[in-house]
């Protein structure tokens, strides 16, 4: 660790991050007082590399910039991304209420680029552990649901209980409906539960059944020689019984009579 003076512009300050947010009045003061007494707490940045990236103090570092200063004290510290993010977090939680969409998008960062598990998040960070949990789960809801929690309408609570539900849709109904009602968490948590429930029980359901093969058409065949023939060739035949029964004998006494062979001049 070390305190070096460096060009404000030369720091590269990740899109990912949480910065600390002011209203219009407090931020008027702390610009005031960064012009009356100057930067008295210094930039934390970290060196990756060749790069030197901002960790702490983004709002110090663009009023210098403003102010057209060529200089300015920075602790620089060697590490990586994963430091950076993670001493990013823990710094700004240190000092009260943070963003807590900034704070999805950074642990969802560490989650998905950097592999860390909520076990070794906790330990850089010092979030509990079911914190980050359900920040990992809000992560991966719709941007409606992130953009509710940056705009206040929703809390961490409400954003995991929503993000639950596997289809954006559901999620986007049900914030709809928030806007409305101001539902606890505890209404909202009834409300997936029973939603889980019922499509865990409609895909347990057997499903439709198979279309029915299409059916041949159907063959006729003569009764005489048994070759198939186009229905409106049969005859019918009026017999009775008896020549009915001699007519079926003879055609089968043809059937079984050999060929004569054409080689022998007809001669069997």
């Amino acid at each position: 660790m070390k305190l070096r003076r460096v060009d404000p512009k030369t720091i590269k300050w990740p899109e990912v991050r949480v910065t600390a947010q002011f209203d219009p009045e407090l931020y008027e003061q702390f610009k005031a007082s960064i012009k009356e007494v100057g930067q008295i707490a210094p930039i934390i940045c970290y060196q990756v590399g060749e790069e030197l990236v901002g960790c702490d103090g983004k709002h110090r570092c663009d009023e210098a910039i403003a102010a057209g200063e060529s200089s300015v004290d920075v602790v620089v510290i060697p590490g990586d991304m994963v430091d950076v993010l993670t001493k990013n977090i823990f710094l700004d939680h240190l000092r009260g209420k943070t963003p807590v969409g900034q704070m999805v998008k950074v642990i969802k960062t560490l989650y998905q680029d950097y592999n860390l598990d909520s076990d070794q998040i906790r330990e850089k960070t010092g979030l509990t552990r079911d914190y980050i949990e359900k920040l990992i789960k809000i992560g991966q809801a719709s941007k409606v649901v992130i953009q509710a929690l940056d705009q206040g309408w929703i809390g961490v609570g409400v954003a995991f209980q929503i993000a639950r539900l596997p289809h954006p849709l559901q999620q986007e109904e049900i914030i709809a409906k928030q806007r409305v009602y101001n539902f606890k968490v505890d209404d909202i948590k009834e409300l997936v539960d029973k939603t889980l429930e019922e499509m865990e029980l409609m895909a347990k359901q057997p499903g439709a059944a198979a279309p029915a093969e299409t059916a041949k058409p159907r063959e006729w065949r003569c009764e005489g020689c048994h070759e198939v023939v186009e229905p409106r060739y049969l005859r019918p035949v009026m017999l009775c019984p008896d020549c009915f029964g001699n007519v079926w004998r003879l055609a089968k006494a043809r059937e079984t009579v050999p060929e004569k062979s054409q080689d022998s001049g007809g001669e069997p």
